[in-house]
């Protein structure tokens, strides 16, 4: 039997991507009890203090996202401790040379994402690039990948280069400037999220038309933000949960003697474009059924019902109803259904918990009801379906 191995896992827990990251760790941890882990919610909670005592209590592992204050960064380089790194390191950590497992988004392609989206909004003027302030390697990888997908077409890319710390007057002043003088109609990209919202409040301030004058797209999708920007943000959603994934395999190869590394071993590319009403027109219907699919992604295994996506949504059943019948081509209880189904199918394929707790976990609490629905779908029984999957 494997012994119980103590995790610390260092991630900044203040953002959409932190919390993913999380979920895709625990999705590991699910089949692999051994592991007892410690969350460090901010990096700078990460302090030599505490490196050094989860060190001395047996630290088998660590997964990170960032590294902590420099003098942990100097510690980890020093120590012999795995560590699964989900970004950059920096230079301290990067120093390291073995028993290190690099894992990071596809930042190119997220660029080139983002431009061929754009792209096809057509009737463009001009395409620009808004990148982070403190040259992150992944805004400066996006932006690449978004000047290469355009000059792949013949269509130049324009970069915003700030004068200034990102936010400050100076820096916005000056992207006030950059953004009033490209050429309207135009399409932007921005590094993340933060970064395409301040674009809006400028426009918006600029009163530059947003989507007509100027379609501006981000990246990460955090749902907080993106809803509360007037219009509402487009992003592109990486596969957060697949890095925590990743990075948990990985950190579990490296405990097990794998030699790797000094490279990056994974990129994990997007899940998907949210289209939002910041880059189209035709956007608020569509919009509706992202938003109701992202609730009930969320929430399915909780029990849901029609009425609780309905009030999610803030609209009439019959209006909720006739988009998702046009846009989704099934009902709303349907998607719930499919939804809740594939979780069954997951805890039946990658675990070994009885049947009845499965039930209850997929926010089924009559068993009997969930065998003849998951029969009446899949044509098997869900003993038969675990035992062939």
């Amino acid at each position: 039997m494997n012994r119980t191995k103590r995790i610390a896992i260092v991630l900044r827990m203040s953002g959409a991507a932190g919390r993913d990251i999380l979920s895709g760790i625990f999705h590991f941890t699910r089949s692999h009890h051994h592991w007892h882990t410690r969350l460090f919610q901010m990096p700078d909670e990460f302090t030599p203090e505490n490196f050094q005592t989860e060190k001395a209590n047996g630290l088998d592992g660590i997964i990170a996202s960032e590294p902590g204050p420099d003098e942990t960064a100097r510690l980890l380089r020093d120590s012999n401790v795995p560590v699964a790194f989900i970004g950059d390191p920096g230079p301290t950590l990067s120093a390291r040379k073995t028993g290190m497992a690099y894992i990071r988004n596809n930042d190119i392609y997220i660029g080139g994402m983002g431009a061929r989206y754009l792209v096809s909004l057509g009737n463009r003027r001009a395409y620009g690039f808004v990148p982070t302030v403190s040259h992150q390697y992944w805004s400066t990888d996006r932006y690449v990948g978004f000047k290469q997908e355009l000059n792949k077409r013949g269509l130049e890319c324009s970069i915003f280069h700030s004068p200034a710390t990102a936010g400050t007057h100076e820096d916005l002043s000056a992207l006030k400037v950059w953004l009033t003088d490209l050429p309207k109609p135009c399409a932007v990209m921005a590094a993340w999220d933060t970064r395409a919202t301040q674009v809006i409040q400028i426009c918006n301030e600029a009163h530059v038309k947003i989507p007509d004058q100027l379609a501006i797209l981000g990246v990460d999708n955090d749902e907080l933000l993106d809803e509360a920007t007037t219009p509402p943000l487009s992003s592109i959603l990486p596969d957060h949960e697949k890095l925590g994934y990743v990075a948990a395999r990985e950190l579990e190869s490296l405990m097990r003697g794998s030699k790797c590394l000094s490279d990056v071993v994974f990129r994990a590319r997007p899940k998907q474009l949210v289209e939002r009403e910041s880059a189209n027109t035709s956007a608020p219907a569509a919009h509706l059924i992202t938003r109701a699919m992202s609730y009930i992604n969320r929430n399915a295994t909780k029990g849901i019902t029609v009425n609780d996506v309905v009030t999610f949504l803030g609209v009439s059943r019959r209006l909720a109803d006739l988009r998702f019948q046009q846009f989704a081509g099934e009902t709303i209880n349907a998607a719930i259904v499919r939804v809740r189904l594939d979780a069954v199918k997951k805890l039946l394929a990658t675990t070994t918990r009885p049947i009845h707790t499965i039930s209850e976990a997929c926010g089924y609490s009559d068993l009997t009801y969930l065998k003849k629905l998951f029969k009446k779908h899949f044509g098997v029984t869900m003993r038969e379906w675990r035992k062939r999957n």
